[in-house]
């Protein structure tokens, strides 16, 4: 439950603690039972190129969409040097990856990158949602810089449809006039049409 008084990093502090501490037996249910969810849903189902996301710090794993859905192509982000704001996605094959960015998280160092706006789907990371479609991410504001077309056409690009365990759905979430909406969001537990 979030209360209205609580703010935005104190709720990230929450949700983050909540969510790395799962077992890693839990993590992986979860991740599994989210792509489950997540295959029943016409976006998973009549998308080609995904954006997916390599999870940190207790985020919902999502890659086993690769095994389960082998005839998708997958693609991660990739951290844009200064001053670039925008993420860039790069085609994953699936194995293991060395190359680690300036937070750690691992990316892909070679391979065919996609323009954002030309994937038919984004699994978006994040640290809370509430069943309306706001996000609460990490802070940096990536994914809303990179999407922020979707301000002025919605239905352009991608459909985005956030990935988090249930626990960090929470009532109302506060929002900015920057945030970008997501079309939904996948749980262990079932699937949010936002």
């Amino acid at each position: 439950m979030h209360s209205p008084s609580e703010s935005k990093v104190q709720l990230r502090r929450r949700m983050r603690t909540a969510r790395r501490g799962l077992s890693l037996y839990r993590q992986r249910q979860h991740g599994r039972a989210a792509v489950i969810q997540l295959g029943r849903t016409p976006q998973l189902q009549r998308a080609r190129h995904i954006g997916i996301y390599w999870p940190m710090d207790g985020e919902l794993d999502i890659r086993w969409l690769f095994q389960r859905f082998p005839d998708k192509h997958y693609y991660l982000p990739i951290l844009p040097a200064a001053p670039r704001p925008h993420l860039r996605f790069r085609r994953w094959h699936g194995g293991p990856l060395t190359f680690r960015n300036r937070y750690r998280i691992p990316e892909p160092l070679r391979g065919i990158s996609i323009e954002p706006q030309c994937l038919d789907l984004v699994l978006v990371p994040l640290v809370a949602f509430d069943e309306t479609g706001a996000r609460l991410g990490m802070g940096a504001g990536f994914y809303d810089r990179t999407f922020a077309f979707k301000r002025v056409l919605p239905s352009s690009g991608p459909e985005l449809i956030g990935a988090a365990h249930q626990l960090q759905c929470v009532e109302n979430l506060p929002t900015d006039s920057w945030d970008i909406p997501l079309g939904g969001v996948v749980t262990e537990r079932r699937f949010y049409r936002c």
